[in-house]
């Protein structure tokens, strides 16, 4: 591969369970390559985007071994490697929620489901040290993961890497220098109303998605003038509903909710770049130099078929209590939105890396031209 100037940046976005998809399609990134050395020298993920994204950067010195060891875990996993499924800890949480609503003046629980195996998993995986190592060798120039922020409404973005980057404050997001560990990426991680909020320093944090107006913005404040992203929706048009369709349950409500939340910024600040690379290019050298924007080029992949259809195919998969939850709030036989985000199940799993890997693959002419370094 001939060289090329500049940082890529890779910008993986949220998506719970989906996270699978771009796992598939790392694979296959590794594979065009054929290179030791990552081709990513900006590593950016919120949500499941930044579980990714840290083993990765930490391994950014043997890209085809960080790729390998990654679909392995991915591979391995069943939802109760990410939330405690058990009849008795569901049933707890439940009764606690009816409790709060009929007696107690404190509130319901913060959470539907516990995410301590992910915090027990997240810890036994992630080896800072290693993404240190990454950093001092100039195999990687930033990691750079974002969580929201409850206590002060914004979108937070951890970064650690080359001394040069500097801190960061816009409307409603900021970056901050912190040594990133695995409570930062329990933290970027916890679906609203799914999962519980994370204590870091003296404030809480949830999912990363959740004020991240600006998905791309992160990779760009860190020095990317490539980016590569992977979205964990498709861009196919959704058919118009039944005018006679019933109300939506909650359960479907909460699919739409996380739709919003993981794909929808990301398709706005996809657009928001394009067109400010159309106005860049129209700008002479003189006016170029006595502005601060510049063309980022950007290579997004996304999903080639819609990913609700293999979660209604492996619904199945899930713990029976977990399936009893999904009907009691109305999201069982529906379209599968919400059970896509949360089916850490291997039949849906293995689909979703095998699409992300084929749909990859299927464009591995327009990947490599993007990746020359």
């Amino acid at each position: 591969m001939s060289e090329r100037p500049g940082k890529i940046g890779l910008v993986l976005q949220g998506g719970g369970a989906r996270g699978a998809y771009q796992v598939g399609a790392l694979k296959a990134v590794a594979e065009i390559t054929g290179r030791r050395r990552s081709p990513f020298q900006i590593v950016c993920g919120a949500s499941v985007g930044a579980i990714n994204a840290a083993p990765l950067a930490a391994a950014s010195s043997n890209f085809q071994w960080g790729t390998r060891r990654l679909e392995a875990l991915w591979r391995s996993l069943k939802s109760d490697a990410v939330y405690v499924t058990s009849a008795p800890t569901i049933l707890a949480t439940a009764f606690k929620w009816f409790w709060a609503l009929m007696f107690s003046r404190n509130g319901a629980p913060s959470a539907l489901l516990d995410n301590a195996p992910l915090a027990r998993l997240l810890e036994r995986e992630f080896d800072r040290r290693q993404l240190e190592r990454a950093i001092r060798a100039g195999t990687l120039h930033a990691l750079c993961i974002t969580a929201a922020s409850f206590s002060t409404g914004r979108a937070v973005t951890f970064f650690t890497g080359h001394g040069e980057i500097e801190e960061w404050r816009r409307a409603r997001r900021r970056g901050v220098r912190a040594e990133i560990g695995a409570r930062h990426l329990v933290a970027s991680s916890s679906l609203p109303f799914i999962f519980a909020p994370v204590k870091l320093s003296d404030q809480y944090f949830g999912d990363g998605s959740l004020r991240l107006t600006a998905p791309l913005s992160p990779a760009i404040r860190a020095g990317a003038d490539r980016l590569f992203v992977i979205a964990a929706r498709d861009n196919l048009p959704d058919e118009g509903g039944a005018a006679d369709a019933p109300a939506p349950t909650f359960g479907e409500m909460a699919g739409h909710a996380l739709d919003i939340l993981f794909n929808d910024n990301l398709d706005a600040d996809h657009e928001r770049l394009t067109r400010i690379n159309n106005t860049v290019s129209l700008l002479s050298e003189d006016a170029r130099s006595k502005t601060p924007l510049r063309e980022i080029e950007t290579l997004r992949l996304s999903p080639s078929q819609d990913l609700r259809d293999f979660a209604v195919r492996y619904a199945n998969e899930m713990p029976a209590f977990i399936r009893l939850l999904m009907r009691s709030i109305g999201s069982w036989g529906k379209d599968g939105r919400l059970i896509s985000y949360l089916l850490f199940e291997p039949g849906y799993i293995t689909a979703l890396i095998d699409l992300g890997y084929a749909d990859t693959m299927a464009r591995r002419d327009e990947v490599r031209q993007f990746l020359r370094r």
